[in-house]
């Protein structure tokens, strides 16, 4: 029992002494610092406003109008009223349209056919050419639903006219139209902004990249001066790796309990993006996701001998971990060598629960899933995040001995 109490003593003492420490180099580290504070909320809130205005409207579509009719210019006018697209109707030759739209001053063009108006009243099916650069997506969508929407409404119209000129009533004729009235009800992003569907994903995934970015340059910066073995002397004892390691995850998820507040309170307040969660619920959540990501950054810590090759190897890995999360393409459609190794980074099962918790109104256990996953992850890194701190210190007082 004795021994049980001094082993207990000693982790307890070593727990709270790599807390300080740790706490310590955080703060004399102005790159530390500034990366926590610059990348964990000046660019989210930079990201955030540069996506604030949520869809894309009024895009340039160049319209050659090739039949001149009263018919084509009220098309014109009604592509014109809607909200995604702005019609300039100067262009007289096809020619004319490509060369602006290769200049950039255009995004798409609409052809209006010869005859227009005149296929149209004798029931002949017209044709409305639209190109549009499929390279941007966000531009290509727009052009190309807002023109299939008119499209819609236009022959809706003639439709309709068609019908009450043989006595039919409005609502009589609107019913042989669309026999079935489709009601289409956009779930969670219900305004289909573009911040409303990124900016939760980035909250999450800065979450890994601020965290791995610092532990990779304090560990580059002991590694530099051969301290880690006397900033953290338990590691050269037997089970001295276990309060150092929960230390060190226990304090980086106490400075994430304050900036999450400010991500989901403040930031997405300002620029109303929703949260369908309690800020307890997140917590609960984010626990193991700053875990596993603090045993990570430890166990590829490893490879950084400088401070300056940890912030170009977290960036590169960024792109991927957002790309290999499944938000950005399915992960189903990924081969399995990708699927096996989207599985093993913390942000993977982080941003989708993040992501379900906060915007999809999921209840705590429609994430259980991504919970259990990642406090799987947090116990294997936290192995190899103990191997390998122990590495490092046995190899830095054999140095120090030579």
């Amino acid at each position: 029992m004795k021994k049980l109490f001094k082993l207990y003593y000693k982790a307890k003492i070593s727990f709270w002494n790599t807390f300080l420490t740790e706490w310590k180099s955080i703060k004399s580290d102005k790159a530390v610092i500034s990366t926590f504070l610059s990348v964990a909320i000046i660019i989210l809130v930079v990201y955030t406003y540069i996506y604030s205005n949520q869809v894309v409207k009024e895009v340039p579509v160049a319209i050659v109008n090739q039949d001149a009719s009263k018919m084509s210019r009220d098309y014109i006018a009604m592509l014109d009223a809607t909200e995604g697209t702005k019609a300039i109707s100067s262009y007289t030759d096809l020619q004319e349209a490509k060369r602006a739209y290769y200049s950039k001053k255009v995004q798409g063009i609409v052809i209006i056919p010869k005859d227009f108006e005149k296929n149209i009243r004798s029931g002949k099916q017209v044709e409305i050419t639209t190109f549009s650069d499929a390279s941007n997506m966000v531009f290509y969508k727009r052009i190309l639903g807002d023109v299939t929407t008119i499209n819609g409404y236009f022959s809706a119209g003639i439709f309709i006219k068609k019908e009450m000129a043989k006595g039919v009533s409005v609502a009589k004729a609107q019913e042989n139209y669309t026999p079935i009235q489709a009601i289409s009800t956009s779930l969670f992003n219900t305004t289909a902004g573009y911040a409303t569907y990124m900016i939760p994903m980035l909250t999450a995934l800065i979450v890994q990249l601020v965290l791995l970015m610092g532990i990779g340059i304090l560990s580059g910066s002991r590694r530099e001066t051969i301290t880690t073995h006397t900033n953290f002397p338990r590691l050269l004892h037997k089970g001295g790796t276990i309060p150092v390691l929960l230390a060190k995850a226990c304090l980086y998820t106490a400075i994430f309990m304050v900036i999450i507040p400010i991500q989901v309170g403040l930031v997405y307040t300002l620029f109303a993006i929703p949260v369908r969660s309690s800020l307890f619920l997140i917590y609960v959540f984010i626990i193991p996701y700053v875990f596993s990501v603090v045993f990570l950054g430890i166990t590829i810590s490893a490879l950084f001998k400088r401070r300056e090759d940890s912030i170009v190897f977290l960036v590169l890995l960024s792109i991927p971990s957002l790309m290999l999360s499944g938000l950005s393409f399915p992960k189903e459609s990924f081969s399995e060598f990708y699927q096996l190794i989207s599985i093993t980074i913390p942000s993977t099962p982080g941003i989708n629960g993040f992501v379900r918790l906060t915007q999809m109104e999921a209840s705590f256990l429609e994430v259980i899933n991504e919970w259990h996953h990642l406090w799987i992850l947090t116990a294997v890194y936290f192995v190899f995040a103990a191997i390998s701190l122990k590495i490092r210190a046995l190899k830095e007082l054999a140095l120090k001995r030579v």
